[in-house]
């Protein structure tokens, strides 16, 4: 029910109808009354629209409006009244409405009115004397009980304080207002009703109150529960009865009248938004002077405004056009009859023809005739060739109103010009028209010309109105118009513009829609299918029966108020937003809930209608009921996935032939069949379809099948490129003449049976024993080859249990193992057997197990191999590779022995000989013989030194030391080396250049030094002894790449070289190019042999590149790895070692044990220049006594060969009392194995024998020095 009212008072002008509609859609009750009286009693209402129709009802109207001061009036003006609006004083701009205002302005116009009653209400509270600021509340106060009616029923809040802002009195409306109860307000001040930054301004106003001020503000009030209410303050100051001022503040709401204001102030916007945002041109002219022009037309003609305002319009007007255009402004200006819109050509600024229309209006503005001209271009219009009209969608507000008929009125309503379209509406002319009113060519009893006439007061003051005016032609014809009445200015005088359309049409098109309405109402209430409304809740506003039975409703009243989601398990609203969204509004099929809570299918289709501010208004939907429908497709869909399902599930290709061989129809198959169907095919012969011999094959089948009415089967292959396949077919007859074909592929299956069969030949021609027994390991099947090795017939074994095979002796709990293990993942391994004739053999055994389908074990596979005489092959090469090991056992000691016995007198003789040199004065003759035995010596230990490694490398007793080293510095100390013995031959004139290094030093290399100086030694001996004269270069390069990152060595001369023939014999052991080469160069061969052996150990490769008479090149290679820690160290180390620093031994004290007492006299003469203290030991017992005695020994130099002890073994006693002792063992062993051991032993270096004075510092100085 609504909880407003408003009252319509007709007067036989008022359009009530509309009115009603309108005020009903927004919530009000209307009260319908025929006409006004001033002594009438008004029911209760809120607001009240009255229809004004003459000057007479003037006193009327003041004597309603001083009546109920504290209502808002509304007035309806008839076209006599419009003209003489300004003769009522309580009629205004903003209080008419007329028959163009759209509900929302309507709204508006109410809210609005409504306060400013309120404010007039309000000021009745203060003396208009504008030398008096104050209430002489004395006057008021003996009329005691009207004061307090007056206070207490004031739809305005009032407020009595003193002079310091306490409130002392408050009527309700202050209360509701500001949200505080009486009681609370009257122990509150003005100051807390105000935000803190306001308080000191309320402190400022009192003042002025106080001083005679009367002030009217628009303020923030703040409400008790925290909210602002904005409202507009009249105080003023009033003298109490005891002569104190205090203040009297009378607040009226205007919150709704700032809204309303800001609404229309949009309102205000859009309309200059679509003259300035407008598709079309629209320019002014006075005296065809353009004096306006929107953007769009400056855009069309491509110019600036400068260039368009102040120029006559003709200038842009294509020159055939100038006449035509000129004529009809002339012709318009006469009065004569002219079409306002024609078509025309402009040119642009490019004076390129632009064809436009033009919409021609002549109004006067200020007493000059102005033409208003909108413009549009046809550019496209004129290229299509489609004729375009204007339509209402194309043209609103301004742009429609420009071209419709256009009324002068003054303030009185008597219309002072008219435009053409005005005078042709209504038959008259000009002359005719002016100086009439709108009550003259109304239409008796259906305008309200009380509403007229105060709508045109209204527009009079500046507010512009909308009404609906009921018309009669010069010849009687009744015309309804729509007008907009507006404030311009008319030769000096203020006017209102009355712009009117003649709204026929429309009327008559809103009784044949009311008609159409009440048509579609029954039909709709007849249709099967259910129609509904929802609100943007989902509730039900609107069903017809057929919505409602299919709910489970017997009446449409018992559904309306209920919410859709009652009767949907999904969210209904959501779901049709969503789809509503996407734009996709086809049917969708739901599941619903009937009212008695069964479920029924449906098919729904909803489209959602949306408000201005694009929020959900209502929806419209169609619904049927589909369960039936639903059911049975749900049958006969689950009976189709059912044959669906049972067709995929059959592996055969499936597919229709004619009698004649005419391929009909196919099922699609998920296994790919040679040939494959293809829709192409459908209404071939399989002739053309499959290869011959198989067409063949089918042709007889179809026959067969004719003759006999029963199933054909017949096997066929077809070869492809890489696989043959094989299909069995079978035929079936399937109707008059049609017959179903089944084809399977059973390439699988064939295979399976080849597999079969090859196995089966395979297990009966193998020479291993094959057996198959069960879980209880009984035979269930022998191959021959079992009964052949066993010497059991086939009969004699089977059924026969397994154990009859095993020893007497063997375990039992090794079958039971083995057969555990064949279950789990299959055993193997060597077993006894027993032979039927009681021989005993060794057999190599493999089992595994099968599986049935559940993956549970069934029987036991035994594949065995006679093994007897592998058996014998093994112990004969036990016995072999025993031998081999004694025997090289044996050489490696004899090589050991060999080493120690002429190494030992051999360090003797070359260290004594070194002393001779350096102590002794020697003739000339002396000295040659002492070179000669030391080359002698020398030559003699290097083949022994030759003679062990290749013994070694043969035997693979050699092992590398590897580690990182300077190879620059390596080469520059052979250089040295062999530099100085070339200088010292005096019939060899060979140069030895200095080596080639790729890298600056230091340059880190890991492998092992020893090896490699030891290569380079022999290429470069080789080098001089066969290069008499000439050069010979030495060095290296680096290759690096993806692979094999790698340095090359080289060692060239320009000797007597190498033929092609001999350069492979050269690297085998005592061998070299010629043996002439022996006699004449001398030498043992094995050189290069050692040197090709310790390049491969070194991971690399040695070759050479010779022709005779020209020279030799010499490679090798060895892997290059890359550490830039390690260089970094080198780098350091060969930085120390350039510093050049002197090893001395002064207060050090070595002990030296050693048997032999010629060594034992060479350590004391070259220990004794480095001023060391020396303690010597003959023995082991000896060397323990003496390793107590001293406590302060830095050094230990141990022979590990002593006679009464191993020398290991007393090096390990030495560590175990002082671990941190240095110990260098001293061996006459060159073996690797050798050096390991006394590593292991705990030495912490060794040297060989004999004996180099300058290695064995270099090692004291390294742990000692």
């Amino acid at each position: 029910m609504a909880s407003k009212v408003a009252i319509l008072i007709v007067n036989g002008v008022l359009p009530f109808e509309n009115l009603q509609d309108s005020l009903e859609g927004s919530g009000y009750s209307c009260v319908v009354m025929e006409n006004m009286a001033s002594d009438i009693d008004l029911p209760s209402f809120n607001v009240c629209i009255i229809g004004v129709s003459n000057l007479n009802q003037k006193d009327k109207l003041v004597s309603l409006s001083k009546r109920y001061l504290d209502k808002p009036f509304i007035y309806y003006l008839s076209s006599e009244v419009i003209a003489q609006a300004d003769e009522f004083d309580i009629i205004c701009e903003s209080n008419q409405i007329n028959t163009s205002f759209t509900s929302r302005e309507i709204e508006l116009v109410i809210e609005l009115t409504s306060i400013k009653r309120m404010q007039v209400f309000a000021s009745s509270f203060s003396d208009k004397n504008p030398n008096s600021n104050h209430v002489r509340l004395k006057k008021i106060i003996p009329e005691e009980q009207a004061w307090r009616v007056l206070f207490e029923q004031s739809p305005n809040g009032i407020l009595l304080a003193d002079h310091h802002g306490n409130i002392i009195y408050t009527n309700q409306a202050a209360g509701e207002m500001l949200g505080y109860s009486p009681l609370e307000l009257i122990k509150m001040r003005f100051h807390d009703l105000v935000s803190e930054d306001v308080k000191p301004q309320v402190d400022i106003n009192i003042r002025r109150i106080i001083n005679g001020e009367s002030l009217i503000t628009e303020v923030y009030n703040y409400r008790k529960d925290g909210s602002k209410r904005y409202v507009q303050l009249h105080e003023a100051r009033v003298i109490f009865p005891d002569g104190n001022f205090g203040i009297l503040d009378v607040s009226t709401d205007i919150s709704r009248a700032k809204q309303a204001e800001e609404a229309l102030f949009e309102s205000m916007e859009k309309y200059q938004i679509l003259v300035e945002k407008s598709n079309d041109g629209i320019i002014y002219a006075k005296d065809g002077v353009i004096t306006y022009a929107n953007p769009r037309i400056l855009e069309m003609l491509s110019i600036s405004q400068s260039e368009f305002i102040g120029h006559p319009i003709t200038k842009f007007l294509h020159p055939k056009e100038h006449g035509k255009i000129l004529s009809r402004y002339e012709r318009r200006l006469k009065g004569e009859a002219e079409p306002t819109i024609y078509e025309t050509t402009l040119l642009n600024s490019k004076n390129e023809s632009i064809p436009v229309e033009f919409n021609v209006n002549l109004t006067k503005l200020q007493g000059d005739i102005i033409t208003i001209v909108f413009i549009r271009d046809i550019s496209l219009r004129k290229e299509t060739e489609k004729a375009i009209r204007e339509s209402e969608e194309s043209y609103r507000g301004l742009f429609d109103n420009a071209s419709e008929a256009i009324y002068i009125l003054d303030s009185s309503g008597v219309f002072l010009d008219v435009n053409i379209n005005g005078q042709r509406m209504y038959g008259y002319s000009k002359e005719e028209i002016v100086g009439l009113t709108p009550e003259d060519i109304a239409e008796s009893g259906l305008n309200d010309f009380v509403e007229i006439k105060r709508k045109l007061k209204l527009a009079y003051q500046g507010h512009s109105q909308t009404l609906e005016f009921w018309g009669r032609k010069k010849n009687g014809d009744v015309i309804p118009n729509e007008i907009i009445l507006s404030k311009g200015n008319y030769f000096g005088l203020q006017v209102v513009m009355a712009m009117a359309r003649d709204v026929s049409e429309r009327k008559n098109a809103e009784a044949i829609l009311k008609e159409s309405e009440d048509k579609f109402r029954t039909l709709t209430e007849q249709l099967p299918v259910g129609l509904y409304r929802l609100s943007s809740a989902g509730d039900i506003i609107y069903s017809n029966p057929a919505f409602a039975d299919i709910l489970g409703f017997t009446s449409v009243d018992k559904l309306i108020g209920q919410n859709i989601s009652n009767f949907s398990s999904s969210n209904f609203i959501g779901k049709i937003i969503e789809k509503d969204n996407v734009d996709v509004r086809l049917p969708s099929e739901e599941e619903m809930k009937r009212i008695d809570g069964s479920r029924i299918w449906v098919r729904n289709q909803v489209r959602v209608h949306y408000s201005a501010d694009n929020e959900i208004y209502y929806a419209d939907g169609v619904m049927l009921d589909i369960t039936d429908r639903k059911l049975a497709l749900d049958s006969v869909r689950e009976s189709e996935e059912k044959f669906r399902a049972m067709v995929s599930a059959i592996p055969d290709q499936l597919f229709r032939i004619s009698g004649d061989c005419i391929l009909i129809d196919f099922a699609p198959s998920e296994q790919t069949y040679y040939p494959s169907l293809v829709l192409d095919m459908l209404g071939k012969s399989l002739k053309d379809i499959y290869p011959k011999d198989v067409f063949d094959k089918f042709n007889l089948a179809i026959s067969n099948c004719k003759q006999g009415l029963t199933l054909e089967t017949f096997e066929y292959q077809i070869a492809t490129r890489n696989e043959t396949y094989y299909y069995e077919t079978r035929i079936v007859p399937s109707g008059n003449n049609i017959f179903l074909v089944l084809q399977r592929d059973i390439t699988q299956r064939k295979k399976v049976e080849e597999e079969v069969r090859m196995l089966a030949q395979a297990v009966t021609n193998v020479h291993d024993s094959i057996s198959i027994t069960d879980l209880n390991n009984n035979f269930l099947y022998v191959n021959p080859a079992f009964t052949s090795i066993y010497g059991y017939s086939l009969e004699e074994i089977v059924g026969k249990n397994a154990s009859l095979l095993k020893p007497i002796d063997a375990e039992m709990e090794h079958g039971q193992t083995i057969l555990e293990e064949t279950i789990k993942h299959g055993w193997q391994g060597e077993l006894i057997n027993v032979k039927k004739d009681g021989s005993v053999f060794p057999i190599y055994l493999s089992t595994s197990c099968v599986f049935d389908e559940d993956g549970l074990p069934m029987a036991l596979v035994g594949i065995a191999n006679d093994i007897s005489e592998r058996k014998r092959t093994e112990q004969e090469l036990i016995r072999a590779k025993e031998k081999a090991e004694e025997s090289d056992r044996l050489k490696t000691a004899f090589l050991s022995n060999m080493s120690h016995e002429i190494r030992s007198p051999m360090n003797a003789v070359l260290g004594f000989i070194q002393l001779i040199k350096a102590d002794e004065q020697l003739s000339e003759t002396g000295k040659q013989y002492v070179d000669l035995i030391q080359n002698s010596g020398n030559q003699l230990l290097s083949l022994i030194e030759d003679i062990i490694d290749i013994s070694k490398i043969q035997s693979n007793q050699l092992r590398l030391a590897k580690s990182y080293f300077d190879l620059n510095q390596l080469l520059e100390e052979l250089f040295l080396v062999f530099s100085t013995q070339l200088k010292a031959r005096e019939n060899v004139q060979a140069m030895l250049f200095r080596p080639e290094l790729a890298n600056p030093s230091p340059f880190s290399v890991f492998s092992d030094p020893v090896r490699i100086r030891q290569i380079l030694t022999n290429l470069l001996s080789n080098a001089i002894k066969f290069t008499p004269s000439g050069s010979i270069k030495f060095g290296y390069t680096v290759i690096i790449d993806d692979y094999f990152p790698r340095i090359q060595c080289y060692v060239k001369d320009s000797g007597i070289g190498i033929s092609t023939e001999n350069q492979m014999l050269i690297f085998e052991r005592f061998r070299q190019a010629d043996d002439s080469y022996t006699r004449l160069y001398g030498g043992s061969g094995l050189g290069l042999a050692i040197s090709k052996g310790l390049v491969e150990l070194l991971g690399g490769h040695i070759w050479v590149e010779s022709q005779v008479g020209e020279g030799s090149e010499f490679f090798f290679t060895i892997p290059y790895i890359v550490d830039e820690q390690k260089e970094i160290e080198l780098s350091r180390s060969f930085n120390k070692q350039n510093e050049g620093v002197s090893l001395s031994l002064k207060g050090k004290t070595i002990l030296i044990v050693e048997d032999t007492k010629d060594i034992r006299l060479y350590f004391e003469r070259i220990l004794e220049r480095r001023e060391a203290r020396i303690v010597f030991a003959s023995t082991a017992t000896e060397a323990r006594k003496l390793f107590k005695q001293e406590k302060n020994i830095d050094l230990v130099l141990l022979d590990i060969r002593l006679p009464d002890a191993d020398g290991y073994d007393l090096a390990l006693e030495f560590k175990k009392i002082k671990p941190d002792l240095p110990i260098i063992a001293q061996t006459a062993y060159a073996l690797q194995s050798e050096l390991n051991k006394s590593i292991e032993s705990g030495c912490d270096d060794y040297i060989t024998k004999p004996l180099d004075s300058e290695a064995l510092f270099d090692k004291i100085n390294k742990l000692i020095g």
